[in-house]
């Protein structure tokens, strides 16, 4: 591979990198809305960087005799294969490794073959651990309406909500109609469970957040749905780490603008 054709490359990842980022809006099947800001200089840092390289082996091409009427053509390159010549090399200097070509695998995953975003695959395999209730934020969670259509929640405020509901310290989600939309997933053939995956950083560490519907039939597996329901008590001894919601109705949805939380 030329020099050349690795600074087009990176030229090309960085063009790839805003594409995504400001162009498709898929940067969020990857890593958090947040990193939006960091993306964006590197995907133009690597276009400067491979501008720079592509400027530099042109001029270092460019014939340095040009301006020198009386100069004997060729006496340039003849100094030049001399001093290969008098230093043993025999190698041309201008060609990068070949490993370079990986550079390419980039651009081939990002414009021919990007991934999705994580979904019910992914969910499924997860260790069956339930994923521990977020932290709630500081000013603890608030009261809910209890008039009015049903209110608009993450899973991860539902899940927070429930694990509080069934300690008995905070009575905020009994019989309040709650809207979740997540992706279905199977629960060990007896069941369904509406998801979503909760992204720290980037999709290597997205963990899933799962609550039971009862009550209605399952939607096909994957499919995004928004879930209407209420809080239910979990049978048995509190703190079970299950979540379960009593399902009103269900309906298919389209996969979010960000699929994570």
């Amino acid at each position: 591979m030329t020099r050349s054709t690795q600074n087009f490359l990176l030229i090309t990842i960085g063009a790839a990198v805003l594409w995504i980022t400001f162009g498709s809006g898929e940067y969020v099947n990857y890593v958090k809305p947040g990193f939006r800001y960091l993306l964006a200089p590197a995907g133009l840092a690597l276009i400067l960087l491979g501008a720079a390289g592509l400027r530099r082996e042109w001029r270092a091409d460019a014939p340095r005799d040009a301006g020198d009427p009386c100069a004997a053509p060729g006496v340039a390159a003849d100094a030049a294969a001399g001093h290969d010549e008098a230093h043993g090399h025999g190698h041309d200097h201008s060609r990068g490794p070949r490993v370079a070509w990986l550079l390419c695998l980039p651009v081939l995953i990002i414009f021919a073959i990007a991934p999705p975003a994580l979904g019910s695959f992914t969910a499924s395999r997860d260790t069956g651990r339930p994923a521990p209730p977020p932290a709630p934020p500081e000013e603890g969670y608030g009261p809910l309406p209890r008039t009015g259509g049903p209110i608009a929640m993450t899973m991860g405020e539902y899940i927070g909500r429930s694990f509080l509901e069934q300690t008995g310290r905070a009575a905020t989600l009994r019989d309040v109609p709650v809207r979740l939309t997540g992706f279905v997933t199977p629960l060990d053939g007896v069941g369904w469970q509406v998801t979503r995956l909760n992204m720290a950083c980037c999709a290597g560490d997205a963990m899933p957040f799962s609550v039971i519907v009862h009550d209605r039939p399952q939607p096909p597996e994957g499919a995004w749905v928004q879930v209407v329901g209420t809080w239910m008590p979990p049978e048995g001894k509190a703190q079970t780490g299950v979540h379960d919601l009593r399902g009103i109705s269900v309906e298919r949805v389209s996969q979010p603008e960000n699929p994570y939380e």
